[in-house]
């Protein structure tokens, strides 16, 4: 018996065994149906099996069979398939075996997955294989694993992969160890990664906890984009029971997807959408937060059966007393909605909701008794659900308060008089052009990763060299007091506060973050809302006239910036479902808007040709910007820089002795208005 052959009986066998005895036959006639030897083999499996008992783990003959697909197994260490040197097994499924390889021609590790023979028989599958891969392979984001090359050599057809060091999602959840803010870290990171996908007309289908892995520095990546639908096909009620173990593995039959983890449509054997990954993500954070699936019956009809017909358990028992358990429940009941037309509509949909979340958690205060904030373990937050809920802890919490407003007045009183002889001295911020080198160095480097962490999740920490291009721009900028050419900083950011109402309203509505919005027409318009640039880029936000038409705005319009903001904001949304929206794909998406989202494509393909472990940012391109064409060298390096140098004045007024609030303020106030 070849691995390969192993492989589908070892599946047959354990869903069978997963059933009640009086189940399996049913299972074994429809699965085994054009396949005489499979029945029989599998059969004689389970008469072992049943014969031993408990007595041994395995029946002789499993064991012999194992004997010899790890003789084998052994046999292809040091094997090369094509360019790839077999360094170990990593592990295998239906699928077919995974190895860890060296690409010999680029010194690299990679995960390289072959294909079994019975499988590739099938050439309508095949093909369809090796489009879906190579799909997957063009997706070019953070949370999705590089597909590096799809390819035979020596009748052995192979996917070769980026090599991930790090834990599955499975394994995160089994280790009982995860933080609330790290459930949300993971789950921004894999909706993100999805909507990538999605925008690129993919569609994962088989989203649980074992197709993702986190690295060791906490960055996800999405698993076998494109291969589960190689297995796609007419679905049956039977099929579907054949389909997964309780240890979650992908169906081999019919249908896809993995009992547990698949929607109502995929259960049922309907067309999906994106709608279905998002359901699939809703069961995974349900997962992550409770330790348990929202729908785990004893067998596998069990399971459907919830899937079709009944809601899951709340998250936690007596959340409704704390606001961000209940935005947590909300999410999940979205997520999970049974009808798909009531669920998130697309993945950009749920990580608004997900962000504000974090938002939220990062907000609360570590030090307040009973509160979840992001280093709340996860196995703690049903213990602080139950508390606050208590009649006593109601109670008790008044008790405090009145203690508190004694000790307030008496407080205050006391700082009264002791204040009555004089006011007190309170240190300002120290202007930015009364520091030296070094400490205006130190302040740009803390005020860009402030600036990072408003754009979104995981900003990067930047070296010498690029926090100095920052602050060459910061410098560039304060100089123009001097520069009776150029407007003060108090004229160009004292004109930017009328507009800011309008385009926080714009870029809240298409999710994107307000600070983007914010300070963009500094450094394209200087906040100008009829500027006209040489090449004839027109408005607030520069657009060319047909690229204005193409987002709604009339040549006429250009300068009302009502409808210039809303535009920008489309504009900008479409580069973050091309580009991603963590904070490091977000200077991607800034660098888009001088440069073009394909130009953007292109460079980062280029350093990927040399670089496959290349951190996926504008900083790693100005780092490289030599290999890069003429224009980013003399332009677009600095365009980035000069979006962080803008922000930076305009969140620190008192540095740069500007009479005013930070920008970002006027910002929220429109937003806490609506």
């Amino acid at each position: 018996m070849t691995p390969e052959r192993w492989q589908q009986v070892e599946e047959v066998l354990q869903s069978a065994l997963d059933l009640p005895e009086a189940e399996r036959a049913e299972l074994l006639t429809e699965v085994c149906a054009h396949d005489v030897e499979l029945h029989r083999e599998t059969m004689s499996l389970i008469a072992a099996h049943d014969e031993a008992g408990d007595f041994l783990e395995q029946s002789a003959l499993e064991r012999d069979v194992h004997i010899l697909v790890e003789d084998e197994e052994l046999s292809r260490i040091g094997a090369e398939i094509g360019p790839y040197t077999i360094i170990q097994r990593l592990g295998g499924g239906g699928m077919g075996e995974v190895y860890l390889a060296e690409d010999e021609r680029l010194g690299r590790l990679v995960a390289l997955k072959t294909l079994p023979p019975y499988f590739v028989s099938d050439s309508e599958r095949m093909w369809r294989f090796q489009t879906e891969a190579r799909a997957a392979s063009a997706l070019n984001h953070t949370n999705i694993l590089t597909v590096y090359e799809v390819g035979e050599a020596d009748d052995t057809h192979f996917i070769a992969t980026e090599y991930i060091e790090g834990q599955t999602i499975r394994e995160l959840i089994q280790s009982e160890n995860l933080t609330v803010g790290e459930v949300f870290d993971i789950v921004i990171q894999l909706v993100s990664g999805l909507s990538a996908a999605h925008a690129a007309g993919i569609v994962h289908r088989d989203i649980k906890p074992d197709n993702i892995m986190r690295r060791k520095d906490g960055v996800l990546k999405i698993l076998d984009f494109g291969i589960a639908k190689l297995i796609e096909g007419p679905a049956s009620a039977v099929s579907t029971l054949a389909s997964s173990r309780a240890t979650n593995r992908t169906e081999f039959g019919a249908l896809l997807g993995t009992i547990g983890y698949i929607s109502p449509e995929q259960a049922r054997g309907f067309d999906v959408d994106e709608r279905t990954d998002i359901w699939s993500c809703g069961v995974v954070l349900y997962e992550m937060l409770t330790g348990r699936r929202p729908f785990a019956g004893a067998t596998n009809a069990d399971t459907i059966v919830e899937i079709l017909e009944r809601a899951p358990a709340p998250l936690f028992d007596a959340a409704g007393k704390i606001p961000v358990l209940r935005m947590m429940q909300r999410i999940a009941d979205q997520a999970l909605s049974k009808n798909a037309e009531e669920r998130y509509h697309s993945a950009a949909e749920m990580l608004a909701d997900l962000n504000a979340v974090k938002t939220e958690l990062t907000l609360a205060s570590p030090g307040k008794k009973l509160a979840i904030t992001r280093e709340t373990p996860v196995k703690e937050v049903q213990g602080i659900a139950n508390a606050n809920a208590s009649p006593r802890r109601r109670n008790l919490f008044a008790l405090v308060m009145s203690a508190t407003l004694a000790v307030l007045l008496t407080g205050a009183f006391l700082y009264y008089r002791s204040n009555s002889r004089g006011p007190a001295n309170t240190p300002a911020q120290k202007i930015y052009a009364q520091m030296n080198d070094a400490e205006q160095l130190s302040f740009v480097s803390e005020q860009e990763q402030r600036v990072s962490a408003m754009m979104g999740d995981r900003p990067v920490k930047l070296n010498d060299e690029a926090l100095r291009a920052i602050k060459a721009q910061v410098d560039s900028f304060v100089a123009r007091k001097r520069d009776p050419d150029h407007e003060g900083l108090p004229v160009v950011y004292g004109r930017a506060a009328p507009y800011i109402p309008v385009i926080a309203r714009a870029f809240t509505a298409r999710r994107i973050p307000v600070v983007i919005g914010v300070y963009l027409p500094m450094i394209e318009s200087a906040y100008k809302p009829c500027y006209v640039n040489s090449i004839g880029a027109k408005g607030l936000f520069q657009f060319l006239p047909a690229t204005a038409e193409q987002y709604g705005v009339a040549r006429a319009d250009m300068c009302d910036v009502d409808k210039m903001a809303p535009a920008a904001a489309h504009y900008i949304a479409d580069g973050m479902a091309e580009l991603g929206d963590d904070s490091q794909s977000m200077t991607l998406v800034l660098l888009s808007y001088n440069r073009g989202a394909n130009s953007v494509r292109d460079s980062l393909r280029l350093l990927r040709e040399t670089d496959s472990n290349y951190e996926r940012n504008f900083w790693t391109l100005f780092a490289n910007r030599d290999k890069l064409d003429e224009t980013f060298r003399h332009e677009s390096a600095d365009y980035v820089p000069a979006f962080f140098a803008a922000a930076i004045i305009g969140e620190n007024p008192e540095a740069f002795e500007l009479r005013m609030a930070p920008l970002s303020s006027f910002a929220n106030e429109a937003i806490n208005k609506r």
